[in-house]
């Protein structure tokens, strides 16, 4: 890792900014580094924050940066691809839709010499890939519901949230269109299980995708029209457990003492919420905005350096009230 850090440190000196904010070789006249970044979703927080970090650190490196939003439509990346190689950008930065769609796209680019780098999805034929592990990611998410869980266990106030059988029902929040996404659905609640220490069985009586609010909405109220009692809600990220922790407050009967709510990626909306004592029981930071910095500096490296074969990997920190006050003061 110092080694890695020593490297990026060193590129990044190559790319010194000046201290009126251009950089050195746009300031001699110098072609400036230009990166194009094919986004996933703008209706995505998560997203949003990893864009407005890139954009940021684009501005103290001096690099002109391009955003096109894919709007969830797998299509529009190949064709942002396409602009960007005809606007002969130096890297190419996607988070992908899906991930063999792109794939002809990548290696034409790979072909007219333009790194291509994933960003919280892999594609194949790129030149690096900074993301999470799925697994680990979904099952620190699930972790949070079994401690709850544990907690509720040792209080003795199980009863709560068990139905007339005496069992838990969940609902899972997943996204499985995209393929890695799968293993982050499952390790949510494989972490959720293997947490929870209490006698109880599960029931998930609802698994769903949903990637925004306005879905997780829908979901969570298909899901409770159905399923009156469900009591845990596992988010495949905030953007749609924020969706329904809306769900859940319209109905009555659900409060922080029979209903957890868990998401992933830390947006400041689901943080409040942590902090304001509500059935919004937990998330998991991945630090977008300083994602969105280390794509630049990964790219940077990549072409000083060329590719890079091992995942780099995004660190992980579970948020709940025990800690949020490390994020809300």
């Amino acid at each position: 890792m110092r080694k890695l850090l020593l490297v990026l440190l060193c590129t990044l000196m190559t790319f010194s900014v000046m201290a009126n904010g251009q950089s050195d070789a746009s300031a001699s006249g110098e072609k400036k580094l230009k990166i194009g970044y094919t986004v996933q979703s703008m209706e995505n927080a998560y997203f949003v924050s990893v864009v407005e970090g890139m954009k940021v650190a684009a501005k103290d490196m001096g690099i002109d940066l391009i955003v096109a939003d894919a709007a969830a439509d797998a299509s529009k990346h190949v064709a942002h691809i396409e602009n960007f190689i005809a606007q002969q950008v130096d890297v190419i930065l996607i988070s992908p839709v899906d991930e063999k769609a792109p794939e002809d796209a990548v290696a034409n680019a790979q072909a007219q010499g333009i790194p291509v780098i994933g960003i919280n999805q892999t594609v194949k034929g790129s030149s690096a890939f900074i993301g999470t592990s799925e697994y680990d990611f979904g099952y620190n998410g699930g972790i949070i519901a079994g401690q709850w869980l544990n907690e509720k266990e040792a209080a003795g106030t199980i009863s709560d949230v068990l139905n007339k059988k005496g069992e838990i029902e969940v609902v899972v929040i997943r996204y499985d269109v995209i393929a890695s996404l799968i293993d982050r659905g499952d390790g949510l609640k494989a972490g959720m299980e293997e947490t929870y220490t209490g006698s109880a069985k599960f029931d998930y009586v609802f698994e769903q995708d949903a990637a925004d609010a306005d879905t997780g909405y829908k979901v969570a109220e298909t899901a409770l029209t159905a399923n009156p009692n469900v009591a845990i809600f596992l988010g495949i990220n905030d953007s749609s457990a924020l969706g329904v922790y809306e769900a859940c407050l319209a109905r009555k009967n659900h409060t922080i003492n029979n209903t957890c709510i868990t998401g992933l990626d830390a947006l400041p909306q689901a943080l409040e919420l942590i902090a304001g004592d509500t059935m919004y029981q937990g998330t998991v930071d991945i630090q977008p905005a300083k994602l969105g910095r280390d794509a630049l500096e990964i790219a940077m490296k990549v072409l000083a350096d060329g590719p890079i074969k091992e995942k780099i990997l995004i660190d992980m920190k579970i948020v709940t009230d025990a800690n949020i006050g490390e994020y809300i003061k």
